[in-house]
């Protein structure tokens, strides 16, 4: 017999497939469109692609899981990517668009991910 959800996690649920969905679409537009403009270079189209597969990976493991524990971990490879990007937006000038736009949107999702989660009352 099927388990009846409460509105509180089916609500959860479709906020978690609009976040992992956007997720998703960022990714796939970094492998099919990699660093456009005047300031891309081969270093950040090559990673530009390897971010874009990491962000498709993710999104599809946290919304197969549905627990609150993989949208922690989310937020924490996310926070994780922002702050790795620091160093770049600082210090290179060659990479600083880029490493900026990176740290925005790691910064964007850990905080979509840590409103999955809430109080942990999931």
């Amino acid at each position: 017999m099927a388990k009846k959800m409460s509105r509180q996690t089916v609500a959860l649920q479709e906020r978690s497939a609009l976040v992992e969905g956007a997720r998703a679409v960022i990714g796939a537009a970094h492998l099919v469109a990699p660093g456009r403009g005047p300031h891309a270079t081969r270093g950040t189209i090559a990673v530009s692609r390897i971010l874009g597969a990491r962000q498709i990976v993710q999104a599809i493991l946290i919304r197969r899981s549905r627990t609150a524990d993989a949208h922690t971990l989310g937020a924490a490879v996310d926070a994780t990517h922002a702050v790795s990007m620091l160093p770049l937006m600082l210090v290179s000038g060659r990479f600083r668009r880029f490493a900026g736009r990176q740290f925005v949107t790691a910064i964007v999702f850990a905080v979509l991910e840590i409103s999955m989660v809430g109080r942990g009352e999931h």
